[in-house]
Formats: structure tokens, sequence, C-alpha cells
């Protein structure tokens, strides 16, 4: 892998500030840890009355040539390559540095695209249930959900005071294959082509680690 990374590790509750430290040991440049719930299916959680578990998720810039040993500290140390352990995957990202010479970014065409895309959907709080109930029927494995607050003023907005509404992010990654109707029905049946109904935009995933679908791989190997 080359070039520079944003890794997005998706972990258990209490995992996720060992990992940041371990990271920034072999060369990451800092993170932010947020929390979330995962929504990943699993017929012990029915049973138990569990639906959700609880999650942080690790989100650190990564410079070239450090990727592969992330990579290699997330198998080895955190075992996220195994079943419950964590999910790790990658984005591109080009670091803003002030007065730099414009150079437009690089545009995936369809053969291009990577076999994977993280899709973020940003929604009212209490929405994201719902979201993961749309995304399943038209595909999705699971996915996490992250709490946020939004910070847009209207532009007709004269009072003093201004009140950020909460909302829920649902993150999914999914096959490039998949990600496209899961994509379409969340926008559709979630009401996104309304005003405030919400946004959802796809980032291109250039490596995985813990993915549904990997796992069921390595069980068949």
């Amino acid at each position: 892998m080359t070039g520079d990374l944003l890794f997005f590790i998706i972990v258990n509750r209490g995992k996720a500030g060992q990992l940041l430290h371990k990271a920034q040991e072999i060369g990451a440049s800092g993170g932010t840890i947020f929390l979330g719930e995962g929504t990943m299916p699993s017929r012990l959680f029915d049973i138990l009355g569990i639906n959700q578990t609880q999650k942080e998720v690790l989100i650190t810039a990564v410079p070239d040539g450090v990727s592969d040993r992330l990579y290699a500290m997330l198998r080895d140390e955190f075992q996220l390559h195994k079943r419950y352990k964590g999910v790790a995957f990658a984005v591109p990202y080009r670091q803003w540095v002030p007065d730099a010479q414009p150079n437009a970014a690089a545009s995936f065409t369809h053969q291009d695209i990577p076999p994977y895309l993280c899709l973020l959907t940003v929604l009212e709080k209490g929405k994201a249930e719902e979201c993961m109930a749309v995304a399943r029927a038209a595909g999705a494995r699971g996915g996490t959900v992250i709490h946020g607050r939004g910070a847009g003023v209207p532009q007709d907005f004269y009072f003093p005071l201004v009140i950020e509404p909460q909302k829920e992010i649902v993150l999914i990654v999914a096959s490039r294959e998949a990600a496209y109707p899961i994509r379409n029905a969340i926008y559709a049946q979630m009401g996104l082509d309304q005003p405030g109904g919400g946004i959802i935009f796809s980032l291109p995933v250039l490596s995985t680690l813990g993915l549904y679908e990997e796992r069921g791989k390595e069980v068949k190997a």
C-alpha cells in the first residue's frame, strides 16, 4: 500500500486508547476516539435481548510506509482478523497544507473503484435503527452507529441562542457491488431527498481487516 491513509478502527469499548498508543509508537500521527454501537446481527445477542454492542471508533492518520506495520500490529497484538475482535479499514486522504500549490485529487473511474466502499449516513437522532433495518434489507451485513451533534445554522436564524441538534452517524462498509443498492435504499427510504432529511456519502476503502467476508474465507481455508 502506498500513500497517506486514514484508518477507521472499530473495537470493543475500552480498547481504543491502548490501540492508539501502540499505533503512535509505530508512526501514526495522533487520532480521535468516538463512542459507538455495533449492529452486527448475532443469534446469541438476539437470545439475550441485546441488539447492539458498545464500541469505540478510532480514526487515525497514517503516513506512507506505516500502514503495513499498523495492519501487522492489529493482527498480531489485537487479533482483529478473528471473530468479534474488531474491524479496521483505510481510506485515502490528502493532508491540507497552508499555501500549498493546488493539486486536483485523483478521481476514480468505475473500473478503478476499490472492492469495498464505506457508506456514511448522517441522520437525526433516533433514526439510526431504522436506517440499519433499511440497509440490511438491501444487503448490508452490519454497521456501526456513532453519536454526534450538528452545527449547521439556518441563514434566517436571528436568535442569540444556538441549539445544535443531536445526530447519529451510520457507518457501513460493503462490497462495491452491494454498496450501490444499499446507498440507493437508504437515500430513498430515509427521505434524504427532503430538506434536512440527512446526507449520505461514500469513501473508497483501499484495504480492510476483520470484515465478515474475510473471516468467512479464513474459516473455509
